[in-house]
C-alpha cells in the first residue's frame, strides 16, 4: 500500500473518531439540565422560579439562597457562562471536521492523478507568502508569515515559518516539476508523465 492510500485511511479514521467525540459531546449537552430551579424546586432549594441577578432566585425566605450553597443546584448565570463556552467549542470543532473532510476529500480526487506528486499543507499562509523551489532533485517548500501588533512599548513582530521537501521519484526531472499554490492551502506539485506510486506529504 502505497504512502498515500496509508496517509488517506490514517485521515479518514481521525475524521471518524472526531466524529464521534463531537457527537458524545452533543449528547451530554443535550442531557445536561439548564437548572434546576428553572422548572422543579430542589427539595434543598427554597427559591422561587424567577431569577435573582446574583443567585438564580427572585423570592427566598431567608436573607441567602440556599441555591448558593447547595451543590446540586447551579445558578443559571453560571450555567449560561458554560452553555457559551460549550456552544462555541461545538461549532469551532464542527467548523474544523468539516474542514477536515473537505481536504481529505480533495486528496481522494487528487490521489487518482498519477501525475501528482505531492500535496502539501500550507494552512495559515497565504498564497503569496509560499515559496517553491526545485533543486538537487528535492521540491522545497518554504512559507514565511509576519503579523505586526501595537503594544504600549511600541510595535512588535511575530514571525512564522514552515519549511517541507520531498525528493523527486527516479525518473522525474527537475525542469519537468510544475506546481501551484491554490487558496485552499495546499500546494500541489506534479509531473507531465504519469508517475506511479503518487508520494503525499501532508503534514
Amino acid at each position: 500500500m502505497s504512502l498515500c492510500c496509508r496517509f488517506l485511511e490514517d485521515a479518514k479514521r481521525d475524521l471518524r473518531k472526531a466524529d464521534r467525540e463531537i457527537r458524545r459531546q452533543i449528547r451530554l449537552m443535550d442531557m445536561h439540565p439548564h437548572c434546576l430551579c428553572d422548572i422543579h424546586l430542589h427539595p434543598h432549594c427554597l427559591c422561587d422560579i424567577h431569577l435573582h441577578p446574583h443567585c438564580g432566585c427572585e423570592v427566598h425566605p431567608y436573607p441567602h439562597c440556599l441555591c448558593a450553597i447547595h451543590p446540586h443546584c447551579h445558578p443559571p448565570s453560571c450555567l449560561t457562562v458554560w452553555e457559551r463556552k460549550a456552544i462555541k467549542a461545538k461549532l469551532e470543532a464542527e467548523r474544523e471536521l468539516d474542514s477536515m473532510r473537505r481536504r481529505v476529500n480533495r486528496m481522494l480526487n487528487s490521489c487518482h492523478d498519477h501525475k501528482l506528486l505531492a500535496l502539501m499543507d500550507v494552512k495559515g499562509f497565504d498564497p503569496e507568502e509560499v515559496t517553491v523551489k526545485v533543486k538537487d532533485g528535492k521540491v522545497k517548500v518554504s512559507a514565511e508569515h509576519e503579523e505586526e501588533h501595537r503594544t504600549l512599548r511600541g510595535k512588535e513582530y511575530n514571525y512564522t515559518n514552515l519549511t517541507k521537501e520531498i525528493s523527486l521519484p527516479p525518473g522525474v526531472h527537475e525542469e519537468e516539476v510544475m506546481y501551484t499554490v491554490g487558496p485552499n492551502s495546499l500546494v500541489k506539485i506534479e509531473t507531465p508523465r504519469k508517475c506511479f506510486p503518487c508520494l503525499l506529504s501532508l503534514i
